[in-house]
């Protein structure tokens, strides 16, 4: 009789609740929505495509920056998500993985997610286009230079975990030294990725990339903008992810 009721109740106790099983679909792309809807990433975003287009920075309050962002948050989030959710299925665990690996899927990813990515920038156009507008306008080039501006970006968001490894053992495995990776990873990213980044913005405008120069523009803005949208994604995955029971017995 106790034999037959123990593999029952062991099944209802390690079998997870509804959450736990959605959050690792759902969390990624409010995560990211969160993130563009910070007050100073959207804003960032749209100055630095000024900047790439050589044109002078806009007047934007912070107030306008939100509102954008949460105009651009639908599409961030299902870029996002399904960009981190791919990333997974292609490397796994990130603290696993070597960087080869995650350079390779990142570079994956950013290709396949070409056409949204480029529906999301021509938002930080000057006069803003359609989604229908943005990619009536995509071509192979353009594809290409997206592909190379996710890869950075990619990379920065799903490198974070691979980065803190050596910042722990330096400065101590806590969560400060996470932040700063995260921060650290997106800028680095962006980085990577904004000469691509660059010359999407300036043929979506129908302007030509007449020197490298030119693609170094707007770096900072982006790079910083980036820096945040790591740091607040981070943060807003760790808020909404159920606690891994065994980690949580482990730190107690």
């Amino acid at each position: 009789m106790t034999s037959s009721t123990q593999p029952a109740a062991q099944n209802k106790q390690s079998s997870p609740g509804l959450w736990p099983s959605l959050a690792p679909y759902v969390v990624p792309p409010v995560a990211a929505a969160a993130a563009i809807s910070f007050p100073s990433v959207m804003r960032g975003m749209v100055m630095k495509s000024a900047l790439q287009r050589g044109e002078p920075l806009p007047t934007m309050t912070m107030v306008e920056g939100v509102k954008a962002g949460m105009n651009a948050a639908p599409s961030i989030a299902a870029i996002v998500g399904t960009q981190m959710l791919l990333q997974k299925a292609f490397v796994g665990d990130s603290e696993k993985v070597s960087f080869t690996s995650t350079l390779a899927s990142s570079a994956a990813v950013g290709f396949v997610s070409s056409p949204a990515l480029a529906v999301f920038n021509g938002y930080t156009a000057k006069e803003p286009m359609r989604a229908m507008q943005s990619l009536q306008k995509l071509t192979l080039k353009q594809a290409g230079a997206i592909a190379g501006q996710e890869t950075g970006f990619v990379l920065g968001l799903a490198g974070a975990d691979l980065l803190a490894v050596p910042m722990k053992q330096v400065f101590g495995d806590n969560k400060p030294v996470e932040y700063v990776a995260a921060c650290t990873s997106g800028a680095l990213g962006s980085l990577v990725g904004h000469p691509g980044n660059t010359a999407l913005t300036r043929w979506q405008s129908t302007l030509k990339v007449e020197n490298l120069c030119q693609l170094t523009w707007g770096t900072l803005r982006k790079a910083r903008a980036n820096a945040v949208f790591a740091c607040v994604y981070k943060g807003a995955k760790e808020l909404l992810m159920p606690v891994n029971e065994d980690k949580k017995k482990n730190t107690q």
